[in-house]
């Protein structure tokens, strides 16, 4: 794990801090190089997906960009909320191991200036990070990038409740959470989060997912409790799409 945050990833949490590390490899391609050089990840993504019983390639890729969430983002989040240490994220300057599936980070990062926003802290989580690799397994496995999208925002919101539970003060954390799912645009760039998590809906008061995981592909798993494929929320995922249609046309007159 980084040293920077071996203290938050202690007894049942070390495991979350052990995906993210420091490379000590530096002639391993980069994770930009992986998506150019395709075969080598995909492969990769593919045997994990197969060994787990998983054949359709749409939803291998979302079930690994599943785990792969859970795997990062902790580290991440605590870096650059907690901390308010930014970590060199960028797609060509971390490392993914194969193998381990590690992510590897060249140093531990620079502090943030004093105040930075939000923006200024995760603008590279998501622009160079996320959205690179969503676009690649969009186009290698045929997923659509917005369930990816849904898969991030779900990701975070658990993970983001989860650290928050064990910090003495998480307000920091929230108060980026927050605006990283409520604030529509950044810069003039279209906030990807924002429009996942807008196409969610409330169900029996209960919040559903706009996109499918595809998790139910598992041949031990079974639908999300919050997916919009499962028989009791199919009905109203209907009405909330008639009312987002009505709502986007009444908004373009």
């Amino acid at each position: 794990m980084l040293p920077t945050l071996q203290p938050f990833f202690q007894g049942p949490f070390r495991e979350y801090g052990e995906a993210v590390t420091l490379s000590h490899t530096p002639d391993l391609p980069t994770l930009a190089h992986q998506f150019a050089e395709v075969n080598a990840l995909k492969n990769a993504i593919t045997h994990w997906a197969l060994h787990e019983g998983i054949d359709s390639p749409r939803a291998l890729a979302s079930v690994w960009h599943m785990r792969y969430c859970v795997r990062v983002l902790p580290t991440m989040l605590l870096s650059h909320s907690v901390l308010n240490r930014g970590l060199p994220i960028a797609a060509q300057d971390v490392q993914l191991c194969l193998t381990t599936q590690r992510l590897m980070l060249r140093t531990c990062g620079q502090p943030f200036i004093p105040g930075s926003s939000t923006r200024a802290k995760y603008h590279p989580v998501i622009f160079t990070h996320f959205a690179p690799l969503h676009n690649f397994l969009s186009t290698q496995f045929g997923i659509a990038e917005r369930v990816l999208w849904s898969n991030l925002v779900f990701r975070l919101r658990q993970i983001n409740t989860t650290v928050a539970s064990v910090l003495p003060d998480a307000s920091g954390l929230q108060q980026d959470v927050r605006t990283l799912l409520h604030r529509d645009c950044w810069q003039d760039q279209p906030n990807p989060l924002f429009r996942a998590q807008r196409n969610e809906y409330m169900a029996g008061g209960k919040r559903v997912r706009g996109a499918c995981c595809l998790l139910h592909a598992h041949p031990h798993k079974d639908y999300c409790g919050d997916c919009p494929k499962r028989p009791e929320f199919m009905a109203a995922r209907k009405t909330a799409r008639k009312q987002m249609a009505c709502s986007t046309k009444s908004f373009s007159q």
